[in-house]
């Protein structure tokens, strides 16, 4: 009778290198989706972020005259021949408006925004556009607006406004804005 030669059974019947290649494999594929992870994180936190920040260090809010302010609608003015997106509030669209109410509401918003600039002594602080780096003050970027605050008496026109509820709050990030708010169509 022969002898059977007998040969130890590896454990799980795999290569001692599939061990390794898997853990390899595992800990990139980890590695990758977490570092993916956490830069949408930063983005995000970075868009959520209030842009409410002067367009250079040290920029306050500076007088400006009636005659240098020229009322566009409810949240854009010319401002000495500037075009300016008045920041933190919708009001509704005179141009082009979505139904009967917003143009109603638009005009309304539009009137009190003239009423304020005329009664009242007025400031002027510009603030940095919520955009792409290097495209503020193109097309690419707010129509090419510049982006600010108006004070009327020392209070932010666009408070005034949601308060008499010609307007809504609305808040950007710091390079992108979320979808315009339009409730007044329903």
């Amino acid at each position: 009778m022969r002898k059977a030669i007998v040969i130890p059974a590896r454990r799980g019947g795999r290569p001692p290198l599939f061990g390794t290649v898997a853990a390899l494999l595992i800990g990139m594929t980890i590695l990758v989706l977490v570092s993916l992870g956490w830069q949408r994180l930063v983005t995000r936190l970075a868009d959520a972020a209030p842009p409410a920040t002067a367009a250079h260090p040290g920029d306050v809010a500076q007088p400006v005259g009636r005659g240098q302010v020229r009322v566009i609608d409810g949240d854009t003015i010319d401002l000495d021949g500037r075009r300016v997106r008045l920041v933190g509030f919708n009001a509704p669209e005179t141009w082009k408006p979505a139904c009967a109410a917003e143009a109603s509401v638009g005009a309304r918003a539009k009137s009190r925004l003239r009423e304020l600039v005329a009664s009242r002594a007025l400031s002027y602080r510009p603030i940095a556009c919520s955009c792409a780096p290097g495209t503020e003050g193109t097309e690419a970027c707010n129509h090419g607006r510049a982006c600010g605050s108006l004070f009327a008496g020392g209070r932010d026109v666009g408070d005034i406004l949601v308060s008499e509820q010609l307007a809504v709050p609305y808040a950007c990030g710091r390079r992108t804005c979320p979808p315009l708010p339009r409730p007044w169509c329903g």
